[in-house]
C-alpha cells in the first residue's frame, strides 16, 4: 500500500470505531447518565405532601450522616459484601482450575453448562428455595439432627449466615466464569516452560497463573463486590429483620416512606461507598499488571 494512502486507512479505521462507539455512548448517556444526574438533583430537595420542592437542601445528607441506623446499615452492608467476595474467590478459583486444566475439553461445555443453569430460575426463588434447606425443619436440620449432632434445630434461616449463604450461592457462577475465561486464555506454553524449567505446582502457581489471571480476578471481585452490595433480595428474604442491610433502608424510603430525596441521597452515598472500594480495588489490579509487564488482563 502506498504510503500515501496509509493516512486515509487510519483514518477510515477511526471512523468506524466512533461509530461503534456512539451507540455505547448514547445507552450509557441515556440509562445511566441522565437518572444518575437526576437523583442526585433529587437527593438535595424535600417532599411535601408528597410532591418534591424546588427548594435546595442538605438536610437528607445531615440525617444521613447523623442517624446510627444509616451508618450501622452501612457497615454491615460493607462487611457483608467483603465476606461474599472472599467466600466466592476461594470456591470459584479452584473450580475454575479444574475445569480449565483437569476437565478434559470434550466435557468443558457440559460442566459449564451446570454451573450457568441456576439462572434459568428467577433469583427470588432461588432465595426462597433456601427455606426448604435452612429452615428449623429444612433438610439441613434434619440431617444434623439424624447424625446426633444438634438436639434443637439451629437458627439458621432469618440471620445474616443465610442472607450469606443466598448471595454465594447467586454470585459463585459469575465469579467462576470470570476465572475461566482468564485462566483459559493463559498460554499452556508458558506452563510448559516453567515445568521444563523445573518449577513445581505451587512455583507454576504462584509465579505463572496467578500473576496472570490476577487482573480477571480483581474484575470478577469488583463485579462480585458491586453486587453482593447493592442486593436486598436475599437480606430481605433469607435475613429478615435482624440486621438490615443498606439497599433495604432505599426501598423502605422509596415504598414505604415515599421520600424520593433520602432515598436519592441514600443511593449517592451507596454509590459513593461502593465507588471508594472500587477505587483500592483498582489500585491492586495496576500495580500487578506493572509489576507482571502488563500481562495481567
Amino acid at each position: 500500500m502506498s504510503p500515501l494512502l496509509e493516512p486515509v486507512r487510519h483514518r477510515g479505521a477511526s471512523n468506524r470505531s466512533a461509530g461503534w462507539l456512539l451507540p455505547l455512548s448514547g445507552w450509557m448517556v441515556i440509562f445511566y447518565l441522565i437518572p444518575l444526574v437526576f437523583i442526585i438533583g433529587t437527593s438535595f430537595r424535600t417532599m411535601v405532601n408528597y410532591q418534591l420542592t424546588s427548594e435546595f437542601t442538605m438536610q437528607n445528607y445531615l440525617a444521613i450522616f447523623a442517624e446510627p441506623l444509616y451508618w450501622k446499615a452501612l457497615r454491615v452492608s460493607l462487611l457483608l459484601a467483603v465476606k461474599v467476595v472472599a467466600i466466592t474467590t476461594l470456591i470459584a478459583y479452584p473450580l475454575a482450575m479444574v475445569l480449565v486444566f483437569i476437565v478434559p475439553k470434550r466435557w468443558r461445555t457440559f460442566f459449564l453448562i451446570l454451573i450457568i443453569a441456576p439462572f434459568w430460575t428467577s433469583y427470588l426463588i432461588r432465595a426462597y428455595s433456601w427455606f426448604i434447606v435452612l429452615g428449623n425443619n429444612g433438610i439441613l436440620n434434619l440431617l444434623l439432627k439424624s447424625l446426633g449432632l444438634i438436639g434443637q434445630p439451629v437458627q439458621i434461616l432469618y440471620t445474616g449466615t443465610a442472607t450469606t449463604i443466598g448471595l454465594v450461592h447467586y454470585l459463585l457462577p459469575i465469579m467462576t466464569l470470570t476465572i475461566y475465561t482468564t485462566l483459559e486464555n493463559i498460554d499452556p506454553k508458558l506452563l510448559e516452560a516453567a515445568n521444563d524449567l523445573g518449577a513445581g505446582g505451587l512455583r507454576s502457581f504462584f509465579h505463572v497463573i496467578l500473576p496472570l489471571s490476577a487482573g480477571g480476578l480483581v474484575n470478577g471481585m469488583m463485579f462480585i463486590y458491586i453486587l453482593a452490595f447493592a442486593d436486598f433480595v436475599s437480606p430481605a428474604t433469607l435475613g429478615g429483620q435482624t440486621e438490615r442491610v443498606f439497599p433495604q433502608l432505599i426501598v423502605d424510603a422509596v415504598q414505604w416512606n415515599i421520600n424520593w430525596p433520602l432515598a436519592s441521597a441514600l443511593s449517592i452515598v451507596m454509590v459513593a461507598a461502593i465507588f471508594l472500594v472500587l477505587l483500592v480495588l483498582s489500585l491492586f489490579r495496576n500495580i500487578g499488571s506493572r509489576e507482571n509487564g502488563g500481562s495481567g488482563k
